[in-house]
């Protein structure tokens, strides 16, 4: 998927995305790698979706004792809210909510 934010072209794939919206559904915008792990299937796949979403400073993380925590940036957060509104009016966002709660 390629989306422009401020006038600056991302191409994302889809764990990639599911991590930016997963990240906004929490309060804090923030999860640790244990909860990409979900998103992206197994602990390879969080490590590079994570490593991909820094390098586009869409995510930072922070070293928390005994693990990390991974945050939106406030570019990621913009992107996060695209493809929300992408999702909605393809009228997909409502089984996102009810998947995952509502936002």
């Amino acid at each position: 998927m390629i989306l422009e934010i401020d006038g600056r072209k991302l191409e994302l794939n889809w764990k990639e995305a599911a991590a930016l919206i997963a990240m906004r559904f929490v309060g804090w915008n923030a999860v640790t790698l244990s909860d990409l792990e979900l998103v992206a299937g197994n602990y390879v796949g969080a490590m590079s979706t994570v490593a991909r979403l820094k390098t586009l400073g869409l995510v930072s993380e922070y070293d928390v004792p005994g693990f990390k925590l991974y945050r939106l940036t406030e570019l990621g957060a913009r992107v996060a809210e695209e493809l929300r509104k992408k999702a909605e009016s393809a009228g997909l966002w409502k089984l996102v909510e009810e998947t995952l709660g509502e936002a």
